[in-house]
């Protein structure tokens, strides 16, 4: 039970810390290219996470095995490039609305997922989390609603294909055996991540000049780059197999939750009463992914029999 509960707060630190970045990276991200952005921030994660895998985890990159290699490659894809990449693309041509809400399915994709292709077994707990995590969301956009008028269905689209890859990210890194410790594993993604962002970045560099960065923005691509990427994926990889993917699947919707609290406790910006409500949703929502309810109920029908006995 440690280990279950243990491996819960580490992936819920993971979202937490993804979260709690967007109002800090925000200003950087609007001023640098997004794929220049993705492929330093990852270059620094790899930088600061590769002491740790050498003298820590005595990582022997060069023996690291093609399977392996294939894995970690697997889940920098569908996490990183491809999440990001459909997510920028939807965003443009679609309302805020639409785009909290469709990435809150990202538990029920999971589930769905899960159940049908895995065999997993289907709780009523876990159903009662996902519909209450969709609840969190959509209260969370209620208010300004901006409506569907502005949405386009190719943009649709690719925040549909976002969600899509980030579940199965999810659901490869829950199922998929490994022999790479967190560190290792989150330094391998932090590495073919620069990798396979480096083209685009390359691209983005024709009109964009590198060396105008400054100082302020140099820092917040430190900071991503060690606690979005690295710390971020060090938690995911501490604690994604030691609990089930519909429950890791859940933990995506602390994502506005912490995004929401960085913002007013460090920009000031105004919580709102729905804001509040929806954090309490999903927080018994997150606790109901991992409850057994038939078990629960089974222990309190034989007590009571017992008792009657």
């Amino acid at each position: 039970m440690f280990t279950k509960i243990s491996g819960l707060l580490s992936v819920i630190m993971c979202f937490i810390l993804v979260g709690s970045s967007y109002p800090i990276a925000k200003e950087a991200m609007d001023s640098i290219p997004t794929w220049t952005f993705t492929c330093i921030s990852f270059a620094v994660g790899f930088v600061f996470l590769l002491p740790f895998t050498l003298f820590r985890e005595k990582t022997n990159w060069f023996k690291i095995s093609l399977k392996d290699w294939m894995i970690v490659s697997v889940l920098a894809l569908l996490g990183a490039v491809l999440y990001t990449v459909f997510l920028l693309y939807g965003l443009p041509t679609t309302t805020a609305i639409s785009a909290s809400v469709i990435t809150s399915a990202t538990p029920a994709v999971v589930l769905l997922i899960s159940v049908l292709l895995f065999k997993e077994k289907l709780k009523i707990s876990s159903s009662i989390s996902v519909i209450l995590a969709i609840i969190s969301v959509v209260v969370m956009t209620l208010p300004g609603s901006q409506g569907g008028s502005n949405n386009t269905l190719i943009g649709l689209l690719f925040l549909s294909l976002s969600t899509l890859s980030n579940a199965i990210n999810i659901i490869v890194a829950n199922k998929v055996s490994t022999s790479l410790k967190p560190l290792t594993m989150a330094a391998g993604v932090c590495l073919t991540g620069t990798i396979f962002s480096l083209p685009m970045a390359l691209h983005e560099g024709q009109s964009f000049d590198i060396s105008g960065i400054t100082r302020g923005q140099a820092g917040i691509l430190l900071y991503y780059g060690i606690f979005v990427w690295a710390l971020a994926y060090m938690f995911f990889f501490k604690g994604i197999g030691h609990i089930s993917a519909a429950s890791a699947g859940m933990c995506v919707a602390l994502t506005p939750v912490a995004s929401m609290a960085c913002s007013a406790l460090f920009f000031g910006d105004t919580v709102k009463h729905t804001d509040l409500v929806a954090t309490i949703i999903i927080i018994i929502s997150v606790i109901f992914s991992e409850i057994d309810l038939f078990k629960i109920l089974r222990k309190k029908t034989n007590a009571n029999m017992t008792s009657e006995i």
